[in-house]
């Protein structure tokens, strides 16, 4: 069990729970892709879109924690005045709010961002946020949902791994980490191994 939390803070806690708040006066959180800047609305200005790309580069990796989530924030709250309907950038202040703990707040963003354009990588992201918030059920569902819009997004495995830690199956989580690796993303397979939790 010690091992199971130790993993599911190690790939979904971000930069954790962290004493800053959410700047006043900026609009309601809404979720932003790890890497979907190339995606955002069509009306978005190139300012704007600086601000996304700015933000993203607050991730080493887009399953990672985070370098400055409260930076990132602030970053994705002006980008979302500029444009409130970019996906992108709500998937990212998603992401960022809730490495900072407003798990509401990130819920909120992402389920605008799906709304808007759904993609796997939302879906996943929402099934993430559930984890967190403690509802498994639901996270199993965005998380299948996900899995099905595009069986080639490797963070649905790699969240979806994380879930199965945190319940004690161990192998069901190493073989979503093996899947998330043939899709193109091997950094948390390669953790999971260095901490002996995966072969």
């Amino acid at each position: 069990m010690q091992a199971a939390a130790f993993l599911l803070v190690l790939f979904i806690s971000g930069c954790s729970l962290s004493p800053f708040s959410h700047p006043e006066g900026a609009p309601k959180a809404e979720p932003v892709r790890a890497h979907a800047a190339g995606q955002a609305s069509k009306s978005v200005s190139q300012e704007a879109r600086n601000l996304v790309t700015e933000a993203q580069k607050l991730w080493e990796e887009p399953w990672s924690e985070c370098l400055d989530a409260q930076k990132a924030l602030t970053l994705l709250d002006k980008a979302l005045r500029m444009d409130p309907l970019d996906p992108s950038a709500l998937l990212l202040r998603s992401r960022a709010l809730g490495d900072l703990g407003f798990l509401d707040d990130a819920f909120d963003d992402v389920t605008k961002a799906i709304r808007l354009s759904p993609s796997a990588e939302a879906y996943a992201t929402r099934g993430l946020l559930l984890q967190k918030r403690g509802h498994p059920e639901g996270a199993r569902r965005d998380l299948a949902y996900a899995e099905a819009l595009d069986p080639d997004e490797p963070l649905t495995y790699v969240y979806r791994a994380a879930g199965s830690f945190l319940e004690g199956e161990t192998a069901m989580a190493c073989g979503d980490l093996r899947l998330a690796c043939e899709k193109g993303l091997c950094g948390p397979r390669l953790k999971a191994q260095k901490e002996g939790l995966c072969l």
